[in-house]
C-alpha cells in the first residue's frame, strides 16, 4: 500500500455539469449515478465541486428553486487537485489539510482531468490489503 498511486484507486469516469446548468440537473446526476458530488466545468476546465450538502445548505434551506439556481451560483471555486502519479498517502494528506473528501485527479503530462479520488476510494483500497492478524490476545 505504501507505493499505491492515485491512478490505481481513482474513479476515471467523471460526472460533471457546466457552470450554466441548473442545480436540479446536478442533483439528478448525483442521484442517478449514486455519487456524492459533481464536478463543475467552465469552458471544458474543472473549476469546482458541488456536493449533496452544498445543494441542501445553499439551495434547499434557502428555499430557492433548484430549477432556477445555476451551478455557478453555489460552486466553491477553490479547487484542490492531485496528480495521478502521487502516492495515495499524499492525497489523504491533502484531504486532511483542506478538510475535503474528494480530489479531482490531473494527468501531469497532458494537464487534463483524468479522474477523481475520494476518501471512500482510499478506504476501499485499504480493504484489499491483507492485514496481519493478531495471533494471541494479551491478558
Amino acid at each position: 500500500m505504501n507505493e499505491t498511486r492515485v491512478k490505481d484507486v481513482m474513479t476515471p469516469n467523471i460526472i460533471s455539469v457546466d457552470v450554466d446548468d441548473d442545480i436540479a440537473m446536478a442533483a439528478k446526476l448525483i442521484i442517478d449515478h449514486k455519487i456524492g458530488s459533481v464536478l463543475v466545468m467552465e469552458k471544458g476546465k474543472p473549476i469546482g465541486i458541488i456536493t449533496k450538502r452544498d445543494i441542501v445548505e445553499r439551495v434547499v434551506l434557502d428555499c430557492q428553486n433548484p430549477c432556477k439556481v445555476k451551478a455557478k451560483e453555489i460552486v466553491e471555486r477553490e479547487l484542490i487537485t492531485v496528480s495521478e502519479e502521487e502516492l495515495i498517502k499524499e492525497a489523504l494528506m491533502l484531504m486532511h489539510i483542506h478538510k475535503i473528501k474528494r480530489l479531482p485527479v490531473i494527468n501531469e503530462e497532458t494537464a487534463e482531468l483524468s479522474g477523481i479520488i475520494t476518501s471512500y476510494d482510499i478506504i476501499a483500497a485499504f480493504n484489499t490489503l491483507e492485514l496481519p492478524r493478531k495471533l494471541s490476545k494479551s491478558n
